[in-house]
């Protein structure tokens, strides 16, 4: 059928299969082809690389109290080698693990292989000193190693703490900063939509806990866009009706990615991704909800997310004064924006302004 794309009903491609766009060969070069595949294949990675790790935190929580240090240090190394072994396919990665200056890993018995780039972590736990040394045949990243001291932290937090909510946000902005990274945004953006989410929560009446689990929940609001190119994220300028097509794809990939997991924050946090772009008029998507039909989680961080937004720089235009932003927030009441949230926006504007003006640049 690709050779009359004409005759393909349209109706088949979007109801019937799953797919992301439509491209017809004739418009393509071999160059572009090849990289239209190897995007693909390379956002593929990511979305496999964060399910991982999500299905990583949820073993790690369920089974902190009833593990040693010791199979904790170990797990978390054969974490660490699993999310950057898909990271970089072709990457050799040894580690070796000391409490106290004794090798707890790899076992005495075992020579431990030494490859050309070697990363030192060093973590306290109670009465125990840690060396935790990972080898790799690749350099790595700032962001990757951020990524191996969060777990560290995380695992140690999760040994002195009983309850496990409390581990778990260090965690969760290291995902969403995986993202950011991925879509250049600016590296607080995460940090101010979850101040905005929170507050705003408090401000509509919801408890201290259920506000703190939506500012949690709210930074995994965009994490589907690791499965979008990294040329249609980055795009400099107004995107075309294929692109944005592919674009909106992320609230569903993000939703795929959470939706499985047993913890609160990740099974909020799939319902925000899902949902934070459909509209209080219904002309949202991915499904065209209508008002109390899209969850209040959602219509918070979408404030949240469309005013911090407006107020910095993206890749396609600069940041907006604040004055216009806040105009657009109001013309926007009961058509995009639930009015009760844009009420205690508008009621406690001080405080949303406070927020997003940390790091703030005015449009010049």
């Amino acid at each position: 059928m690709t050779a009359n794309p004409e005759k393909v009903p349209t109706d088949l491609l979007t109801r019937d299969y799953d797919i992301n766009a439509y491209i017809e060969k004739k418009n393509l070069s071999p160059f572009s082809i090849k990289l239209t595949v190897l995007s693909m294949f390379k956002t593929y990675q990511d979305i496999t690389s964060l399910e991982r790790v999500i299905i990583t935190l949820e073993n790690v929580a369920a089974n902190a109290s009833e593990m040693s240090l010791a199979e904790l240090l170990i797990n978390t190394f054969f974490q660490v080698r699993t999310f950057l072994s898909l990271k970089k396919l072709d990457i050799k990665l040894h580690g070796e693990i000391f409490v106290n200056t004794e090798r707890i890993f790899p076992p005495k018995f075992m020579n431990s292989e030494r490859l050309e780039y070697r990363y030192d972590f060093h973590i306290k736990v109670e009465e125990n000193t840690i060396l935790f040394l990972l080898y790799s045949s690749k350099e790595l990243n700032s962001l990757e190693t951020s990524y191996v001291r969060s777990l560290l932290k995380n695992l140690r937090r999760s040994l002195v703490s009983t309850k496990y909510p409390d581990v778990e946000e260090e965690f969760i902005i290291m995902l969403s900063k995986v993202v950011e990274a991925k879509s250049e945004e600016t590296g607080d953006h995460v940090n101010r939509v979850a101040e905005l989410s929170y507050y705003l929560a408090e401000y509509l009446g919801f408890s201290s806990s259920d506000a703190k689990l939506i500012k949690k929940a709210s930074a995994l609001h965009d994490i589907g866009k690791v499965g979008v190119p990294d040329y249609i994220l980055n795009k400099p300028g107004k995107l075309d009706d294929k692109e944005f097509s592919i674009i909106k794809e992320h609230s569903l990939i993000g939703f795929e990615i959470l939706r499985d997991s047993t913890l609160d924050v990740f099974e909020i946090g799939a319902v925000v991704a899902l949902e934070h772009h459909e509209r209080w008029d219904g002309t949202g998507y991915p499904y065209g909800l209508q008002g109390e039909e899209i969850a209040i989680e959602a219509r918070i961080v979408q404030v949240a997310d469309v005013f911090e937004a407006l107020t910095h720089d993206r890749c396609y235009r600069p940041a907006w004064p604040i004055e216009k932003a806040v105009e657009y927030m109001n013309d926007m009441k009961a058509r995009q924006f639930d009015p009760m949230v844009i009420d205690a926006f508008n009621k406690h504007l001080e405080d949303m302004i406070a927020i997003v003006k940390s790091h703030y640049r005015e449009e010049v």
